[in-house]
């Protein structure tokens, strides 16, 4: 298939491992205000695309450090979890009093049924292709009925993009692809919007 491709090499490449990635630069990226920013812009858009009401369990799909956490509690949501691969990235979670535990998009650890929006920004390009069809029947195990979720994530290709969207369609997931500025590499944004039936 054609289309575009990163060309840099990326974290996910280099180290293969989000877990092992952030046990190393969770320290760094708590303090860099670049990633804050740039973190809070994309769960502002993905709110944006959603519009999800205040009254929402919302999960945090990939929370990391809490950022995305930061612009749900401002924006009036009470009913906020969220989990994490990263030890160190929860830890620092649960410092601003969050509601997070560790755990895996292979394998989310809460119950089915218990989320009316998952919120993910920035994991799922950690997610080797083999994994992807399980991040997706996870996504629907937890979605209550009638439920929705926005994935944010920097795929290699455009390839990669069109796998893990037939992926979360093939979980019986409604699966809708929004990719802004798809011309720039740099500035180029990727969401995915996926809805659960209401039965």
């Amino acid at each position: 298939m054609k289309g575009w491709r990163v060309k840099r090499e990326r974290p996910e490449e280099r180290v293969g491992d989000a877990e092992e990635y952030y046990a190393g630069e969770g320290c760094r990226y708590v303090k860099s205000n670049a990633l804050r920013r740039i973190q809070r812009e994309l769960t502002m858009r993905a709110l944006m695309l959603l519009l999800p009401p205040l009254k929402a369990r919302v999960l945090d799909a990939g929370c990391g450090n809490g950022f995305s956490m930061e612009v749900l509690r401002e924006a009036g949501y009470r009913k906020i979890k969220g989990f994490d691969i990263s030890p160190e990235m929860i830890a620092e979670a649960k410092k601003k009093k969050f509601d997070v535990k560790v755990g895996d998009l292979r394998k989310i650890p809460f119950p089915a049924r218990s989320f009316d929006v998952i919120i993910s920004i920035s994991a799922l390009q950690w997610v080797k292709p083999e994994g992807m069809p399980s991040v997706a029947r996870e996504f629907r195990r937890v979605l209550a009925p009638g439920g929705h979720a926005v994935v944010q994530f920097y795929p290699k290709s455009e390839e990669d993009l069109m796998y893990a969207a037939r992926c979360f369609k093939h979980a019986d997931l409604k699966t809708a692809m929004i990719t802004e500025n798809a011309d720039n590499p740099r500035k180029r944004r990727v969401f995915l919007l996926l809805s659960q039936p209401k039965k």
